[in-house]
């Protein structure tokens, strides 16, 4: 396979992701809107029980515009057929090995979290799990710093994730 093939099938990849991601929006969007101007349901107050599907879809719209846009510029030296773009390709297999790597660990991590949740419960489970996705994640730094850095963001995420759901949209957490 040559270079442009292979950039040629990361870029069908993509807009297909971006399709499927549209797609789940605007099935989003649908259904806020139809209860919202249906049922008269309030979208804007912490009772509401539209707040949290709108919180998703205004996060997953804002995503959304950002990888369209990254894609955007990362596709347009591709479609030049610009001779400079050949590094991107030298460096393809490792940029691939890495992804592939971080897919199956997020999968196989995925996979142990959703078991051992009704077992440790949501504090404990989620905190092994996040520390384990930065860890893996992390790329940039050295063994200890990641395990620092993973250790700082999940002791303060995990009990301000706790808060919002918890107390503030009162859900029942496992």
């Amino acid at each position: 396979m040559n270079n442009n093939q292979g950039n040629h099938n990361v870029v069908v990849y993509k807009i297909i992701s971006l399709l499927f991601v549209g797609l789940i929006i605007t099935i989003t969007y649908i259904d806020i809107s139809g209860k919202y101007f249906q049922q008269n349901i309030d979208i804007f107050t912490v009772n509401s029980p539209l707040i949290f599907p709108f919180l998703v879809f205004l996060t997953l719209f804002i995503g959304f515009i950002f990888e369209l846009r990254a894609m955007i510029k990362e596709v347009l030296p591709i479609l030049s057929h610009n001779k400079n773009d050949r590094k991107i390709g030298q460096n393809k297999n490792l940029i691939q090995s890495k992804e592939t790597f971080h897919i199956f660990s997020f999968i196989v991590i995925s996979l142990i979290y959703v078991y051992i949740l009704p077992r440790l419960h949501f504090n404990l489970a989620t905190s092994i799990y996040m520390f384990c996705i930065m860890i893996i994640i992390n790329e940039k730094d050295q063994f200890i710093s990641k395990l620092i850095k993973a250790f700082i963001a999940t002791g303060v995420t995990i009990p301000v994730i706790y808060y919002i759901f918890y107390e503030v949209f009162e859900v029942i957490l496992p």
